[in-house]
């Protein structure tokens, strides 16, 4: 993480969280095994990053990708 973030990121485990430039978030999810499926705690993950996406200064832009051959294949019902 750049040292000019007021706050520092949110932790994950569903997700990849890196910073191409100071002003870009990548985030990449990364459950390749169930096509990136969200579950419901990934749900509430994700939220928070958007929220700290949303309150951190510096952050301009915030780019969501996936590992694995899906992007993401919707919700995970199991």
């Amino acid at each position: 993480m750049p040292p000019n973030y007021e706050t520092p990121p949110p932790p994950t485990s569903f997700s990849h969280l890196s910073f191409p430039t100071p002003q870009i978030l990548l985030i990449t999810f990364s459950r390749p095994k169930v096509l990136n499926c969200m579950n419901i705690a990934a749900h509430w993950e994700l939220d928070s990053v958007y929220n700290w996406l949303d309150t951190e200064p510096t952050l301009r832009v915030g780019i969501v990708t996936g590992s694995g051959r899906a992007f993401c294949a919707g919700a995970d019902l199991k």
